[in-house]
């Protein structure tokens, strides 16, 4: 049961958007342009306006799909379990979204350009071609999480100057300013637990988990960028996707390419490890600056 109480609160977090695939519609129609264009050179059977508006139309089916589908990877990871029910349910949406953009082609040349007689998936080879350019783009973007990361990804340059950034934005705050606890989901419910109870934060798309001094895991509506402000100066961030209570920290030790790993009080929580980036954090947490 508690099982599912834990799922049933990350749906309920998470909601399938259309604002990121959104904002890539100039992108798609401007590569359906490209393809008409490329077509229009080497067949010409149809003038420009012809192999554009056919073209438009595969990119805008294939294209959107795939940004849509890449874009909510967190809301299908949650809804869609065992994983490889998800893999066969984006294989099969991927495959279909070929085959149909193909006869969508074929509909518009023989319907609306009237340049051949439609005979409904009579377009041969060009649905196996079209179903495996839209496997191929969509398990790209979609394994590689690029679109759900996107406001996440950072530099190292940006990362250092984040932390500097939020160091001032702490010392200027006064005591009472710090958040004393944190809300969590909790069925339909809201759970305000403690921050002295919190051992660290784990980012979570744009919210983030929350694990506490009896190794619970709980999904809470804030990103760590907005919890990172409102901390007092005992939390400390230790990777782009981790932030750390010190007070729960029981042994910090040297790992790979200048990174620690860094282990809790609590056995039932496995250690994490810290980013390159975040070396001096670290170093100041160990005291050795």
């Amino acid at each position: 049961m508690r099982g599912k109480h834990k799922l049933y609160n990350k749906r309920i977090a998470l909601k399938f958007g259309f604002k990121k695939a959104n904002r890539f519609l100039p992108h798609i129609i401007l590569v359906g342009l490209g393809i008409g264009t490329a077509n229009l050179v080497i067949d010409g059977g149809l003038n420009w306006i012809q192999w554009v508006i056919q073209s438009l139309s595969t990119s805008l089916l294939i294209g959107y799909t795939t940004v849509l589908i890449g874009s909510n990877k967190p809301w299908f990871k949650v809804c869609l379990k065992p994983i490889w029910k998800l893999y066969v349910l984006i294989f099969l949406v991927f495959l279909f979204v070929g085959v149909f953009a193909t006869e969508m082609e074929h509909i518009i040349r023989s319907l609306v350009f009237r340049s051949e007689p439609y005979l409904p998936f009579t377009a041969g080879k060009m649905y196996l071609f079209n179903g495996i350019i839209s496997l191929f783009l969509g398990f790209s973007f979609f394994q590689n999480s690029y679109l759900s990361k996107i406001r996440n990804s950072n530099s190292i340059y940006n990362t250092t100057e984040l932390q500097n950034q939020e160091q001032n934005t702490k010392e200027s705050l006064k005591p009472s300013d710090f958040a004393t606890s944190i809300p969590v989901k909790q069925g339909e419910n809201i759970l305000l637990i403690p921050i002295r109870d919190i051992v660290y934060f784990e980012a979570y798309d744009n919210y983030s988990f929350v694990y506490d001094l009896k190794a619970q895991k709980r999904l809470c509506d804030y990103s760590l960028l907005f919890l990172e402000k409102r901390l007092d100066e005992k939390f400390s961030r230790v990777h782009r996707k981790y932030i750390v209570n010190a007070r729960h920290i029981k042994l910090i030790k040297p790992h790979l390419n200048s990174r620690y790993l860094i282990e809790f009080s609590q056995k039932e929580l496995l250690p994490i490890t810290s980013s390159k980036s975040y070396s001096k954090v670290i170093r100041k947490l160990i005291k050795m600056e």
